[in-house]
């Protein structure tokens, strides 16, 4: 069997990738799934796998930080929400990527490439994964996050600024736009394709439902095991909810 770590924040994210590779890979173990820095270092000071699948934004950091305390020469898939900017980085390298939300074909060609180069040739990689982090560090700050929106209204046609946004929620298939005077719109967008657009200096997702602008934080209060329940204004028709996994990779975006 070949053994496979996954190291993901997000549990649902996590979980969705572990169902595809049983799909796709049934000669293939997940041993594992974590969900940070320290808990990985630690894993793997100890215990050896085949292949390691890696979110490079972790609950308590960058996951390079990860290469830093222990010494990696296991093949590794990055999973990453970049633009395709910082993806050029990974392209310099003979190392794989998949871009969230993962796509099943996209996973299959990255597990091909696995198969070929590493179990077949038995390919070594001689990869300095902080250059890969600098490169990535300078390709991010290149991109042009989306400024406005278009959206319809009655018979109108309306663009609205992307500062007067609070927040985004998605309810019953459909995705709004809630406005600081309160007004809200519908969009032809998924959440995914919107934290792509969005600069996360200023945009969080707090949960698969909803993501928040910065100013529209009035505060947050724990909430059962370490959970955090946002107070956001203007309200929203739900309680916004962080989960434990989340929550650090929260109050390290908000004390930016």
């Amino acid at each position: 069997m070949i053994k496979v770590l996954i190291v993901e924040d997000e549990m649902p994210s996590a979980r969705k990738l572990n169902a595809m590779l049983k799909y796709i890979a049934p000669d293939l173990e997940v041993v594992n799934i974590l969900e940070s820095v320290e808990q990985t270092v630690a894993f793997l000071k100890e215990n050896q796998v085949d292949l390691i699948f890696l979110d490079i934004h972790l609950a308590d950091g960058n996951s390079f930080l990860i290469f830093d305390q222990v010494s990696v020469e296991t093949p590794i898939i990055f999973t990453t929400a970049f633009n395709q900017y910082a993806i050029d980085a990974f392209r310099q390298v003979s190392v794989d990527y998949l871009l969230k939300p993962i796509d099943k074909d996209r996973l299959e060609l990255a597990m091909d490439k696995f198969r070929k180069y590493h179990l077949v040739k038995k390919g070594a990689l001689s990869v300095d994964y902080q250059e890969i982090n600098r490169m990535i560090a300078a390709s991010v700050g290149r991109k042009e996050y989306q400024e406005r929106f278009m959206v319809h209204y009655r018979d109108k046609i309306k663009t609205i600024g992307v500062i007067d946004i609070a927040a985004f929620y998605a309810d019953n298939k459909s995705v709004f736009i809630v406005m600081f005077n309160g007004h809200s719109y519908d969009l032809p967008n998924t959440l995914e394709q919107l934290e792509e657009k969005l600069d996360p200096k200023f945009f969080f997702r707090a949960n698969r439902k909803c993501i928040v602008h910065i100013n529209a934080v009035k505060d947050a209060v724990v909430y059962s095991k370490s959970k955090l329940k946002l107070n956001v204004e203007p309200t929203l028709p739900f309680e916004v909810i962080i989960s434990t996994e989340k929550s650090s990779k929260f109050k390290q975006w908000l004390n930016k």
